[in-house]
C-alpha cells in the first residue's frame, strides 16, 4: 500500500496539470482579450500550457514510471528532456507575459 500512494498521487496531479494545460491552450484567445497586446499574451498563455504539460510529464516519469523502471538511462534522459522543455516554456511564458504588458 505504501508504494501505491505515490503512483496514485502522481497520476492525479499529472492528470490535473494536463487538464489545466488543455484549458489554458484552448481558452488563450479569451484570456488574451483583456490585454493591450492580445497576440503576445495568447502566445504567453500557450507557452504556459506547454510548461504545464511538460511538468505533468515530469511527474509521470518520476512518480509513476520511476517506480517501475529504476535507474535506466533512457528514463533519466526523458526526465531531463521534459525538465528542459518545462523550463524553456516557463521562461518564454514569463517573457511574453511581461512583453504583453507593455
Amino acid at each position: 500500500m505504501r508504494s501505491l500512494f505515490p503512483i496514485l498521487f502522481g497520476g492525479l496531479i499529472a492528470v490535473g496539470l494536463m487538464l489545466l494545460a488543455i484549458w489554458v491552450w484552448f481558452d488563450a484567445s479569451e484570456l488574451a482579450l483583456r490585454s493591450d497586446r492580445p497576440d503576445v499574451l495568447r502566445w504567453a498563455a500557450r507557452a504556459l500550457a506547454i510548461a504545464a504539460a511538460a511538468g505533468a510529464q515530469i511527474i509521470v516519469l518520476t512518480l509513476v514510471i520511476g517506480r517501475i523502471y529504476r535507474d535506466k538511462p533512457a528514463h533519466e534522459g526523458l526526465k531531463l528532456t521534459a525538465a528542459l522543455i518545462c523550463c524553456i516554456a516557463a521562461v518564454t511564458a514569463a517573457a511574453l507575459g511581461l512583453a504583453a504588458q507593455g
